[in-house]
């Protein structure tokens, strides 16, 4: 490996007061790039034997810390290299030299891949942020990346949240491969050589996702028509039944508005008349994926429109646990039990399960989940207790 740092004045930058900017220079095989690292200084300034600042300066000190600290980081970046016998090149040694990410505190490290991932929703980021909330009441102060990149500690961890937290197989998953998640990035910036995770299978169960069937979200639909509920509660039926006939998520359910529904010119093979239908074009929250979903009669009855604006919300949604809180309610009114208890995502369930049931294709109902793979739809393909009893009456008649 041939590659050498140095900070230099740069003369061909000069600023308006007259002073020249200072960069690390970073040379690679004789090929030289330059970062800025925000301090300047004019020439008189910096003592001759060694690149500082002359103590009669104003804030020397404080920017000759800062100097101190810009070669640290630099050297420390390039001895990663060497450690892991690892060509330098100029892309991967920018990323780590403009970020904190050659931090080996696991927790500083996390935060930083989590404040500066465009890519992360807010509802990722937030759970990330209290999976790091949950590791430090089990490991107080700072812990290296190296410390945590244990089988030792991830099996303490793993006893930890069995014993003393009591989780349930599906949470200590999504702990661990939250942890997985952040040694693999550590892994990308040459911070550490391998995951400790190459030698652990996670567990994970699947979930009991309960669903409506269509007789249940009838029921549904006449409690809306009845006088038993405020009118608080019957929006929150609305935006739930809306859900179950559409699929959507709680935050895009929040999020709808009149903008997002337009007329669609349909075609009848039948009539072969064109008609206009109903359709929600919008792009998910979750996945950023773009889905178009028809608006069937049920769903279009749940939406009043007259004299809204594009912008104007669809439902006034309530936040995550009161709709929850209020569909606890509003089951036992129409006396829906179910093992698990209803939440707001039992809508998504319920669309999918029962389009699936009415044999609509599976690629279909994909796409108007917003699934990538037909395979993680495929976790929605059940049977219906009344199909059961169909078909078991079919041995009755034998």
């Amino acid at each position: 490996m041939n590659a050498t740092l140095k900070l230099i004045l740069r003369k061909d930058f000069k600023r308006k007061d007259g002073s020249n900017s200072i960069f690390l220079r970073l040379t690679i095989n004789r090929k030289s790039r330059y970062y800025p690292i925000g301090i300047s200084a004019q020439e008189g300034d910096l003592l001759k034997d060694k690149f500082q600042f002359k103590t009669s300066i104003k804030d020397s000190a404080i920017n000759n810390m800062k100097l101190n600290q810009t070669m640290v980081k630099a050297q420390q970046i390039l001895n990663d290299f060497i450690r892991f016998e690892k060509t330098p090149t100029f892309t991967e040694f920018s990323l780590k030299f403009k970020s904190n990410y050659n931090s080996k505190d696991f927790y500083d490290f996390a935060l930083n891949y989590i404040n500066t991932n465009k890519n992360l929703s807010k509802e990722a980021v937030r759970t990330y942020k209290s999976q790091i909330t949950k590791l430090k009441k089990y490991h107080i102060g700072k812990i290296s990346l190296s410390e945590i990149n244990n089988l030792d500690f991830i099996r303490d961890y793993e006893n930890y949240m069995i014993d003393e937290l009591k989780n349930k197989t599906n949470t200590i998953y999504k702990s661990l491969a939250f942890i997985r998640t952040i040694l693999n990035e550590a892994i990308k910036h040459s911070i550490v050589q391998d995951s400790v995770f190459a030698k652990i299978k996670l567990k994970k169960v699947s979930g009991n996702r309960e669903f409506l069937s269509f007789t249940e979200i009838n029921s549904l639909e006449k409690l809306l028509h009845s006088k038993k509920l405020s009118p608080a509660r019957k929006e929150v039926l609305k935006y739930f039944l809306f859900s179950c006939y559409t699929g959507l998520r709680y935050t895009d359910i929040k999020n709808l508005t009149h903008g997002d529904i337009f007329e669609y010119p349909f075609y009848n093979i039948e009539t072969k008349k064109s008609i206009n239908r109903k359709m929600i074009t919008l792009e998910m929250h979750k996945t950023k994926r773009l889905v178009n979903i028809p608006l069937i009669p049920q769903a279009q009855a749940l939406i009043k429109n007259k004299d809204k604006y594009p912008y104007c919300k669809v439902f006034k949604v309530l936040s995550n646990q009161k709709t929850n809180q209020n569909l606890k309610e509003i089951m036992k009114l129409a006396e829906i039990r179910k093992k698990g208890g209803i939440s707001f995502h039992c809508a998504r369930h319920s669309f999918a399960t029962n389009a699936i049931a009415a044999n609509m294709s599976l690629p279909y109902v994909s796409q108007l989940l917003g699934h990538s793979e037909t395979k993680t739809t495929g976790i929605y393909v059940k049977i219906l207790k009344d199909v059961l009893f169909d078909e078991t009456d079919k041995l009755a008649n034998m």
